[in-house]
């Protein structure tokens, strides 16, 4: 074969690769985005509130590994995993954490963030107190931290169920909360 169809070959190839991969992640964030996720994730915050609360400094790693086995995870029917905990290490200090990921592949920024934005919002806790970091598997942390007085509320305060019209008021929220906020690499 001349040296110009092999090259002529491994171009198709790898444009069909490219395509493929396309298509892939393509239709991911097609239903990762879609409104019908978001709702779907904001049903399942409040569940997830109530399970970490009641659930406070519980921190078995092997339990942790699954949505089937604890139930402060859960997995969207688009991939989505959340994980969400509290501890008291110390007195009257309270550190809610988050995690958010893509089952099986890489988690976007754009992915990871909207989430993670989404999860506090329902929660009622400013996107300023947020301690917010990106593992090298691609993971999106968040951390805040409540006195003895705010968890209280906090826990007596429910989720309010995620709208159409609260979808969107999020949306144009984020787009300006997104420039103010500070990633680290974890």
């Amino acid at each position: 074969m001349s040296p110009f169809i092999n090259a002529a070959l491994m171009i198709l190839v790898v444009a069909g690769c490219g395509w493929i991969w396309i298509r892939t992640r393509g239709s991911l964030y097609r239903k990762l985005f879609a409104e019908a996720h978001f709702l779907e994730v904001g049903q399942k915050i409040g569940v997830l509130k109530q399970t970490a609360l009641s659930n406070i400094g519980i921190e078995d790693a092997q339990k942790a590994r699954s949505p089937d086995d604890d139930p402060r995870w859960f997995r969207t029917e688009a991939g989505l995993a959340v994980f969400y905990t509290i501890t008291n290490k110390s007195p009257g200090k309270y550190v809610h954490h988050a995690s958010v990921s893509v089952a099986g592949t890489y988690t976007t920024h754009a992915v990871g963030e909207r989430f993670i934005l989404l999860w506090a919002r329902l929660l009622g806790i400013g996107y300023e107190r947020l301690a917010l970091g990106v593992s090298k598997a691609t993971v999106h942390h968040a951390t805040f931290v409540l006195g003895e007085a705010e968890q209280i509320d906090f826990a007596r305060r429910p989720v309010e169920p995620l709208t159409i019209e609260g979808l969107r008021a999020f949306y144009n929220e984020m787009s300006t909360a997104r420039e103010k906020l500070t990633w680290s690499r974890m």
